[in-house]
């Protein structure tokens, strides 16, 4: 593995372990036995090594939403679609429980974060237009109906992980966030189809660690 690869792969666990300040640059070169010029050929700063951990996980959420979800949307294919988006979050868990501090401090990366959002919103109102037009869901009341699922099921999955954090749970697992699934559920549950959601459920509760 490259001092590149390290770097960032020491960085995401000390991160995720301690929170999103807790990798600085001087701490990640002792611990990798690196000088720190060495960390410095790869990465400038700290703000650096945040926005390359955010590229990841940019790349992979668009994969998720675009592999996933395609018409027509089974029952399977929409249960995993959230599994995979919340196995994600868990995944680059520092960055959702430190997201307004890292946005604030960086306005490359608050411009990148932006853009991504405005993006999913699009694609997971797609996701809720192509689900009414399987006959899987009912059309939400009002004009923004659609637009307004998205948005719920957006913020449920990007603040996930601060509610688990403000909730005192520590360290957060796998499992907790499976618990952000059941409640994006219940949310979306008065516009699904009955037989749909019990199918999708169905298909979590394989997936849930034992």
């Amino acid at each position: 593995m490259s001092n590149r690869d390290r770097i960032l792969e020491l960085s995401l666990r000390l991160m995720n372990e301690e929170g999103a300040g807790a990798a600085g640059t001087t701490r990640i070169a002792a611990e990798l036995g690196i000088s720190p010029g060495n960390l410095y050929y790869h990465f400038r700063n700290r703000e650096e090594i945040v926005r390359v951990l955010f590229e990841a996980l940019e790349t992979e959420f668009r994969a998720v939403l675009v592999e996933d979800v395609g018409p027509p949307i089974s029952a399977a294919r929409f249960a995993t679609f959230y599994r995979r988006s919340f196995d994600l979050a868990w995944r680059y868990r520092f960055f959702f429980g430190g997201l307004l501090g890292l946005l604030r401090r960086d306005e490359v990366l608050a411009a990148r974060y932006r853009a991504l959002q405005d993006w999913a919103l699009l694609e997971l109102e797609r996701i809720a237009r192509q689900l009414v037009s399987d006959g899987n869901m009912i059309r939400p009341r009002g004009r923004d109906g659609l637009r307004s699922v998205a948005l719920s099921t957006w913020l449920i999955w990007t603040n996930w992980v601060r509610h688990l954090q403000i909730s005192g749970k520590q360290p957060i697992e796998p499992a907790d966030m499976m618990a952000g699934i059941d409640q994006l559920f219940d949310v979306l549950a008065p516009y699904l189809d009955r037989d749909f959601e019990k199918a999708a459920r169905r298909a979590l509760a394989r997936d849930r660690p034992r």
